[in-house]
This record gives C-alpha cells, structure tokens and sequence, in this order.
C-alpha cells in the first residue's frame, strides 16, 4: 500500500484439544461439540505499519472456526470473530535496506491452464429421516472421492476454473433400503447398489494461491446421483504444496450452504504448471 504500510495475511490450520464433548447420559448442555479432538481453521487480515527496520506495529481482525468436520456426532461447529493489535520485531535484519524502499517485486506469471487432479477420502457420521423422524446412525461410513480441475491462471496470485467431481457415500440413500421395523443400535439396511451410491457433480472453483499453500472454493451441482444427492454443494480446500506439482489436500464439503457433509482428506498432483 505504501513503502512502510502493507496489508497482510495469516492462514493457521491445525488440531485444538481438551474439549468437553457431548454426553447424552447429561443433560443437554452441550450439543455444539461432539469429540475431544476438533479441527482449527483461522483467517486473519492486518495492516502492517514498518516503524523502524525491526519494528512494526500490526492490527486488524481474525475469524476462527472450530469443528470435527462431521466425523462425530453433534457437530454444529464453533465459529468467533476477533480483533488483533501486536507489534513485531525481526532479528537479525540483514536487508539493509531504508524504511522508504519499496517492497520487492516478484517475476510476473504468464497467463494459463492448469489441470489438478485429486483423490480423498474420510469418514463421517449419518442421520437419516424415518417416518419423519431422524434417526441418528451408529458407526462411521466411509467415502471416497477423485477431483479433476482444469483451472486458468490469471497472475501469480489467483486460479479459477471447472472441476468435475466424483464422490462415492457408502451412507447415500440409505432410507430408501431401510429393514422396516429396526431402529437404534440395531437398525438395519439393504446394501444399496454400488453405483447408486455414486454422485457426479460439476462446480465453479477459485483459489487463491501462496508461496507455501493455496485456499480453494467452489460451488456445484450433483448432476448424476440418487435423489439424496441431487443438490447444491459447496467445497473449501486447503492444497499444502510438498513439490512443484504434488500436494496435500484437506477440505470439507457441504451442501445447501449448511448441511455438513464430509471431509475430503487425499492428495493431488497439478499438470502443465508453468509458475
């Protein structure tokens, strides 16, 4: 923004622990959070002001996300927004450079296509309706999907493009092959057809890209599918960058912008990346 004043980032993904999950032996206190273990997302923006060569003053607002990405039952997520003021000092400053020099500038990127390929995995917790009642699934269900995204680079800093994307549920349209009369613990299904099982969706995605890792969004539609699965849904990815084209992906799906659906936990490998 100037020579002395930036406006900067800060992405931190991890894991937070201790939390008091949900019991359903006690009263309902808590139905926000279902496991020990959750999942630490966090987005910041600051104005970063230079006031000496070691010293800069930062302040601006974070948001914080909380969640077990629906691996365990209840898991509305815990969501805060905050604000920031800090100051910085780096050591061992070896730039030499005056308060008043501009920061460097970085080769530019020649416009293209990009083609990311990705294969996830999770598992994840199911409640099905039954005779207009839900009914909360015991166990996990396994899912398993491949992404392939040609996407066009238009500078160094951000990538747009189609994905299809394909998705096995082993926990899709279970109602409908429902054994009539079980419930609870013992509840049993027909095993569905593998296939119909399977959806295929198309979604817009951007992503926004940096030195170490990139945030990908999208929205998309189920095109092929049963009918538990023709809806709109919605994909935020983090892709950490092990090598110039390898990379990890974690992400997390919803659909209707506020069912969670599942996690997508895999690796992808990007084509004809000319940065």
């Amino acid at each position: 923004m100037s020579p002395r004043l930036s406006l900067d980032y800060e992405w931190n993904f991890g894991a937070s622990f201790g939390w008091k999950k949900y019991n359903p032996d006690l009263p309902p206190v808590n139905i926000i959070v279902g496991s020990k273990v959750n999942a630490y997302i966090n987005l910041g923006f600051m104005l970063n002001y230079r006031m000496s060569r070691q010293w800069s003053l930062t302040a601006g607002i974070d948001m914080t996300h909380y969640s077990n990405g629906n691996t365990s039952w209840p898991n509305p997520g815990v969501n805060s927004l905050g604000a920031r003021v800090g100051m910085t000092y780096t050591f061992d400053d070896r730039t030499k450079s005056s308060l008043d020099t501009p920061y460097p500038a970085v080769d530019p990127v020649k416009p293209h296509i990009s083609y990311d390929l990705v294969v996830y995995g999770a598992a994840r917790k199911r409640m099905i309706m039954l005779h207009d009642s839900p009914e909360l699934l015991p166990g996990r269900f396994g899912i398993a999907g491949i992404n392939f995204s040609p996407m066009y680079n238009f500078n160094r800093f951000f990538r747009a493009g189609m994905s299809v994307d394909i998705q096995y549920d082993e926990s899709s349209d279970l109602a409908s092959y429902w054994v009539d009369g079980t419930y609870g613990d013992d509840i049993k299904f027909h095993r569905p057809p593998f296939f119909h099982q399977v959806s295929a969706g198309l979604s817009l995605r951007g992503e926004l890209v940096m030195p170490i890792f990139s945030i990908n969004a999208g929205v998309g539609y189920n095109i092929l599918g049963n009918p538990d699965t023709r809806n709109l849904y919605q994909v935020l990815a983090l892709k950490v960058h092990m090598t110039r084209s390898l990379f990890l992906h974690i992400g997390y799906q919803l659909n209707k912008f506020e069912n969670p659906n599942n996690l997508m936990i895999g690796i992808g490998y990007r084509f004809h990346d000319l940065r």
